[in-house]
């Protein structure tokens, strides 16, 4: 491995990526590891080898393949259980756009003509991928971190899947986060937990409250009210099933008025309550946090 020349000077460069959220990250797991992520951006994650478990939102003790990679949309805690020694690599997209001629608003426009499966779409490494990857590694652990190599290199990632994947593959891979404006739906999930009504969300779009009622209609294809209270359940769901926090501290997180309050929301969204949902996968469930 080459040795990195200068190093005082890339280490107290203002751009070296040294903040909590580098744009690239590598992490070697041993086996009965539990990795957690909180994407303040939307994520990328290659397992390069190893096998791992993981639950996010609404999926809950998924497989994830060795050699392949997962798309985690911003804001979404993530918990795995490592199976075997594994090596993933993180990328933080700090914008997504394929090249000047494919966005991801044109992707968009595939919408009701490709059918969704409803789990968690996962995408094959294509050598071209593995052999960016490997090299990739090799400048982290040289060291090499600076930021501005590292948004080229997140650049370059999604040149490469631009070329070498077909559009209903990238479509399924990326349709949690499409929309025809990816400026407004990137702004309602960067702010949705940080508002408790929907005026709020609206001043910080700079619409009006019934401007931005029909805008995000059109874009999300339900009431803003609707959308919220589902994200809202796929968070629930999550600590129900990946934390030890009692259902209190839950219900106190997420601002219910009481825990029946908060009893009879589970009920409603999931149809049981969140004891039985939190016994019924631990019954069932190769992860156990």
């Amino acid at each position: 491995m080459g040795q990195l020349q200068n190093v005082d000077e890339h280490l107290n460069c203002y751009v070296y990526d040294n903040n909590k959220d580098p744009i690239i990250q590598v992490f070697d797991l041993k086996k009965d590891e539990i990795f957690l992520t909180i994407g303040n951006y939307n994520q990328i994650i290659f397992l390069l080898k190893g096998q791992i478990v993981y639950s996010y939102g609404e999926y809950v003790n998924n497989d994830f393949e060795e050699n392949t990679f997962l798309l985690f949309p911003h804001g979404f805690k993530c918990a795995m259980k490592i199976k075997e020694d594994s090596r993933i690599i993180v990328v933080n997209l700090l914008k997504i756009n394929f090249c000047n001629h494919f966005s991801l608003e044109m992707l968009y426009k595939l919408n009701g003509k490709i059918k969704l499966d409803s789990s968690h779409f996962a995408l094959q490494t294509h050598e071209i991928i593995n052999e960016f990857l490997n090299n990739l590694i090799k400048t982290v652990n040289d060291g090499l971190k600076c930021a501005y190599l590292h948004e080229l290199k997140q650049k370059e990632l999604l040149y490469y899947l631009r070329a070498y994947y077909s559009k209903k593959d990238l479509f399924s891979f990326f349709a949690p986060i499409l929309s025809d404006d990816i400026v407004f739906s990137e702004l309602i999930h960067k702010n949705i937990d940080k508002i408790k009504t929907i005026s709020e969300l609206a001043d910080i779009v700079n619409y009006s409250v019934s401007g931005f009622k029909k805008r995000f209609v059109k874009i999300f294809g339900v009431s803003p009210y609707h959308w919220i209270i589902k994200e809202k359940a796929k968070k629930i769901y999550y600590e129900i099933n990946c934390t030890q926090k009692s259902f209190k501290e839950i219900s106190i997180e997420f601002n219910f008025s009481s825990s029946a309050h908060f009893d009879k929301f589970c009920k409603k969204e999931f149809g049981m309550s969140p004891g039985t949902i939190r016994n019924s996968t631990k019954l069932n469930s190769v992860i156990n946090f």
